[in-house]
């Protein structure tokens, strides 16, 4: 009977776990500077499923010699298949009904969401995980359910087949372990520094090793078997210190670490999956010190409810979010956020989550479904409602994943590819008029040269009204490192009576070695360099370097756009990057004025 128990105990402190977790995440999506590094919650997500699906399955095959895999299966559908299919529809219905512009994007990310293929269908349609410029996804952070859904599907069954013909558990640990290697180092191999890298951090193949290193803690530290007694003192001591120790770590890379930093590809979330590991472990032991603190009553709750509260944080935050919020803090509506995800959560663990996962799908449909035998109450009116609403809202997510209430397209202002080039333009009739706000001294350069991404080709007719004989190069979704082959392109502009404005950092991280390597290759000419005002978590890291870049070289100054941008809202379009034509007149007066300022200007 004792030991019945010690294989059924319940590790209330792996439910804190999951709660710091999704708190993590969470914080991370509203870019708060000191979650930096809470997108690593979901590696701790990866490490606690590999170690606890893998745990249920050993146990299995030690009690029946077969692992129960129809039962397995059911169990995770059960578990996971309604919440994300309320969660689905509702975001779906709501989008028809208030955002119709999204449904475009909606239609294929709610199919591949609801056959847990989002992380492959995000990477094949090229969506980043870190831009959320154009169409942004509500339902994107369905990327790495999609991962553990083909990890419950795949893994079982590699399992099976190593305690069949494998038989030594030693022997399958060192494969499980060569997996996780393989799967490391192919992220470092395809992580390619100062692109995006979402490719990577959406892979299955580049993710696997952190579910395998959970994997391999079943193995060596198995759930069930784990007992306080005969624990001396010493062992003790160990285990809290390297507990605390552990969970203190999180907390360190939390805080400090980036998702762009190229160490964080090849090896950094390796040893943040190690150590998130060692914390499991530590936790999982009845005589934890650590398991027990985070037992706490408020991060069980969380933690319990923590699949609700991750499937609905990210699309409460896109859907009622205003795009010039991004980026800053309006405390009232994240409270209102919060709470509302935190509600909508409660109502999908108690009549959803928790329902069907004990009784199964019939018994949910029996009760849930109305009777009309029952006395008029409000609980029985209630139990009319809540399915009628519920058939409305799978109605309007038929109609819009489907496209037939898909609005007709209309032209972009902003197309999603164009490159344009002009050169040598006449002066318009209005250039005069526009040029008497700006200083009389005009600065005399025989060519001009810009290089930058959308927001350079918002700049495109006021800087061909300032200088007529400007080129400008300017792409959407252009990144700093695709710079570097179009610099090639003007070698020409490389020398001293020529200006080179570089107008990049919008779309994403890059790193010192590709900025100098740019302003190299135009060593000679006078560079001046725009800094970026884009509500991401990118752009402290992007224009420090630019600052530090310009401080470094003689012939670059930096044109400082986020401090006036920050201050007037109003010159932007409703992503809070983009410009409208009086912010991009700004942003030429604030250039030409900077040109004014050279000492190096001819």
């Amino acid at each position: 009977m004792a030991n019945t128990q010690l294989q059924h105990r319940y590790v209330h402190g792996l439910d804190g776990l999951r709660a710091l977790a999704v708190l993590f995440v969470f914080a991370y999506h509203y870019g708060f500077s000191w979650a930096s590094g809470g997108f690593l919650g979901v590696s701790i997500f990866f490490v606690l499923s590999g170690y606890l699906i893998t745990s249920i399955l050993l146990k299995q095959y030690e009690e029946h010699q077969k692992l129960l895999l129809p039962s397995f299966f059911t169990s995770r559908i059960r578990r996971l298949f309604p919440a994300a299919f309320f969660m689905v529809v509702c975001v779906v219905a709501w989008t028809v009904l208030f955002k119709p512009s999204l449904l475009s994007t909606l239609q294929g990310d709610a199919i591949a969401g609801l056959l847990y293929v989002s992380n492959w269908w995000f990477i094949f349609q090229d969506v980043s995980y870190f831009d959320s410029f154009q169409s942004p996804s509500p339902i994107k952070n369905l990327w790495s359910l999609a991962i553990e859904e083909q990890f419950y599907i795949i893994w079982p069954l590699l399992l099976l087949i190593g305690l069949r013909f494998i038989k030594k558990k030693k022997t399958i640990l060192v494969v499980i372990s060569c997996g996780a290697i393989v799967s490391a180092l192919l992220m470092g191999a395809l992580y390619k520094p100062g692109m995006d890298p979402s490719r990577v951090y959406y892979g299955t193949d580049t993710r696997s090793f952190e579910l395998l290193i959970g994997c391999c803690l079943a193995f060596v530290w198995p759930l069930y078997r784990l007992s306080s007694k005969n624990v001396p003192n010493t062992g003790k001591f160990i285990l809290n210190v390297t507990g605390l120790t552990s969970l203190l770590l999180v907390f360190l890379c939390t805080s400090l670490l980036t998702e762009f930093a190229p160490s964080m590809y090849r090896g950094g979330m390796l040893l943040v999956s190690l150590n998130a590991a060692v914390l499991v472990a530590t936790i999982s032991h009845p005589s934890s010190i650590t398991g027990k603190l985070l037992s706490f009553k408020p991060l069980r709750w969380v933690g319990t409810r923590s699949y609700g509260i991750y499937l609905w944080h990210y699309p409460i935050i896109i859907l009622t979010t205003p795009a010039t919020e991004f980026g800053q803090f309006n405390y009232v509506h994240i409270s209102l956020q919060v709470i509302a995800t935190c509600l909508i959560a409660e109502v999908s663990y108690r009549m959803i989550e928790q329902p069907i996962r004990k009784g199964g799908f019939k018994t949910f449909f029996r009760q849930a479904l109305p009777t009309f035998k029952s006395p008029a109450t409000f609980r029985s009116h209630l139990k009319v409602a809540v399915p009628i609403v519920f058939a409305m809202a799978f109605l309007l997510f038929a109609l819009g994943v489907t496209g037939i209430l898909e609005p007709k397209k209309t032209e972009s202002k902003q197309p999603a590819a164009i490159h344009i080039k002009t050169a040598a333009n006449p002066v318009s009739k209005d250039h005069h008029l526009k040029q008497k706000e700006l200083p009389t001294n005009e600065p005399h350069y025989t060519q001009v040269l810009s290089i930058g991404d959308s927001v350079m080709l918002n700049l495109a007719d006021p800087l061909q009204e300032t200088y007529p004989n400007i080129v400008i190069d300017g792409k959407v979704g252009r990144q700093l490192s695709e710079a570097l082959n179009v610099a090639k392109k003007y070698t020409q502009y490389n020398e001293p009576s020529s200006a080179v404005i570089i107008q990049l950092g919008t779309n994403g991280y890059f790193t010192e070695e590709q900025l100098d390597e740019l302003l190299k290759q135009f060593a000679k000419a006078d560079v001046y360099l725009v800094n970026t005002r884009v509500p991401r978590q990118w752009e402290t890291e992007v224009n420090e370097k630019l600052e530090n870049a310009a401080k470094e070289y003689k012939n670059v100054v930096l044109v400082d756009w986020h401090t006036l941008g920050t201050k007037h809202p109003e010159y932007f379009t409703k992503d809070g990057v983009h410009l409208l034509p009086e912010g991009a007149q700004q942003l030429t007066e604030l250039i030409y004025k900077a040109m004014l300022k050279s000492p190096d200007v001819s």
